[in-house]
């Protein structure tokens, strides 16, 4: 009977995702999608635009986005940034699972394509980067799909975006294939380390004070 409900719960994420779509007719100041490899988040003709490689596990990435991620957000909001956002997943493998960089990615399309909404997705993102929730890489646990759930709903993303983080499926969204494509990406400028911002196809190191060129 369990078996049952839990795949009659999965067919019904499904239709939701594959036949109604994300939250038809909701909008947003600053809606989020996602557009193939890429995150996209904010205005698409903010005068601020910029890639943005980040890895769920990295501590570095972290860092950048405890130390920025209130501004982004901010200027994201406010029609001043518009952001590519394009995960990579160099510590997969490093994470206890094995797994957690590709099912934050995937968590992240999600939570952009249910809710549309900007301010809910680097939310999103800013809360599984937060000091007391990322996980250690090589450490001992991570979090797992129902934690990653969890988080969503604290920033009040959509339940459907919930139900489909805790399936985990990568139904729409391969988070493998999506780090893999934007790997080589990365790869092409001198340093590819993350986090790494790009701004007029110029890699800036992301714990830098590159805000200071982005119009206000």
């Amino acid at each position: 009977m369990h078996a049952v409900k839990r795949f009659a719960t999965i067919i019904g994420l499904l239709t939701a995702v594959l036949v109604l779509g994300p939250n038809a007719g909701l909008a947003h100041a600053a809606d989020a999608s996602p557009a193939g490899d890429v995150l996209s988040l904010g205005d698409p003709a903010a005068p601020g635009q910029i890639d943005l490689y980040l890895d769920p596990l990295c501590p570095y990435s972290g860092k950048m986005v405890q130390s920025q991620g209130e501004e982004i957000g901010r200027r994201i909001e406010s029609g001043k940034l518009h952001v590519n956002l394009r995960f990579v997943d160099f510590l997969d493998k490093y994470s206890a699972s094995g797994t957690y960089d590709s099912r934050a990615i995937y968590a992240s399309f999600v939570v952009a394509d249910q809710s549309r909404s900007s301010d809910i997705t680097w939310r999103f993102i800013r809360e599984f980067y937060a000091k007391d929730q990322q996980p250690e890489e090589e450490g001992d646990t991570d979090l797992s799909n129902d934690q990653l759930a969890g988080l969503a709903a604290r920033v009040d993303a959509p339940q459907s975006a919930q139900d489909l983080i805790r399936v985990g499926l990568p139904v729409a969204f391969d988070a493998r294939a999506i780090a893999a494509n934007n790997l080589p990406l990365l790869r092409a400028f001198p340093k590819s380390g993350v986090p790494m911002v790009v701004i007029d196809n110029q890699p800036v190191d992301g714990e830098s004070a590159w805000l200071d060129r982005i119009p206000r």
